[in-house]
């Protein structure tokens, strides 16, 4: 009775950081409960086809795909009732030859699912580069947002392939699109522990000063992943240590309470900081005195 009224009553234990957010080891996945972060499986869900010319083109058989056509019982821009079109279908399972088919004869290249995905997101998300290139140079669009307000670009950092990101970005992908929860693709990086994905980024001019919605900076991310490379980087672009979230804590906090091993970098650059400071007031003093 009573190891029954012990789970009863049992609480989880009270988070050390604001929801959590540097609790424990710095290794594994996040335990942020204000955001989406279970993302390892979130393209693992079935992607079936519901008719005969769908299944077709998932399967890449493009004679069964002219015969159909040809019979006039599909067309090209058909969609299914989750609103998808064979292009959706061709770039996910990655029929390249599909692809020039449907784009040559007119499928549209932007068409949205009923979760607003693009074909090129698609693409994307099955590591599709060539795929990916072929859709950019058919003018589809890279900004386009999902419904949950992720782009391409947030997508290709989910799937961490930097190249694909490189070729987003140099058809016009934009680096500062933020989610519904505020995320650029940045943001999204360090959250998700892309940390190789954040330095591409990073090294392609995403803005570094970038907050989420809870004012968290770039900063935070890299402490609560510990990464002494990330910080450093971070660090020398003069994104400020103190700056606070809205729950008043600022990086250097994070990594105390948090036992980061980054905590030492940034105090050694506060110390720095303070010397470059105080020479340069002595060095003031020195200038008025010798003036006077």
């Amino acid at each position: 009775m009573f190891s029954t009224l012990r789970k009863f009553f049992c609480f989880k234990k009270e988070p050390k950081t604001p929801l959590g957010f540097c609790d424990g080891p710095s290794s594994g996945k996040g335990s942020l409960c204000c955001c989406d972060c279970g993302t390892e499986d979130r393209y693992q869900q079935p992607y079936d086809p519901e008719n005969k010319f769908h299944e077709a083109v998932c399967q890449g058989r493009i004679k069964v795909v002219l015969k159909l056509l040809s019979k006039k019982k599909f067309d090209i821009n058909d969609k299914d009732k989750r609103g998808r079109t064979a292009l959706h279908f061709a770039c996910f399972y990655g029929h390249l030859h599909l692809v020039y088919f449907l784009l040559h004869n007119e499928c549209d290249v932007n068409e949205l699912d009923d979760q607003k995905s693009t074909p090129l997101m698609k693409a994307v998300q099955s590591w599709e580069t060539k795929i990916v290139s072929v859709l950019l140079d058919n003018e589809a669009n890279p900004n386009i947002k999902d419904s949950k307000g992720e782009t391409a670009l947030h997508h290709a950092v989910y799937v961490d392939r930097p190249d694909i990101v490189t070729i987003l970005l140099k058809f016009g992908g934009n680096i500062e699109e933020t989610t519904k929860d505020g995320f650029t693709p940045l943001l999204l990086a360090l959250r998700e522990r892309k940390l190789l994905m954040s330095e591409h980024l990073i090294a392609h001019g995403a803005n570094v000063y970038a907050c989420d919605d809870f004012r968290r900076t770039t900063l935070m991310y890299a402490v609560k992943w510990d990464s002494e490379d990330i910080v450093e980087i971070l660090l020398k672009k003069d994104v400020d240590y103190s700056l606070k979230d809205i729950f008043g804590w600022n990086a250097l906090q994070y990594a105390t309470v948090g036992k980061r091993k980054v905590r030492s970098i940034i105090l050694e650059y506060e110390d720095s900081l303070f010397s470059s400071q105080h020479s340069v007031f002595v060095g003031n003093q020195l200038g008025d005195i010798s003036q006077s």
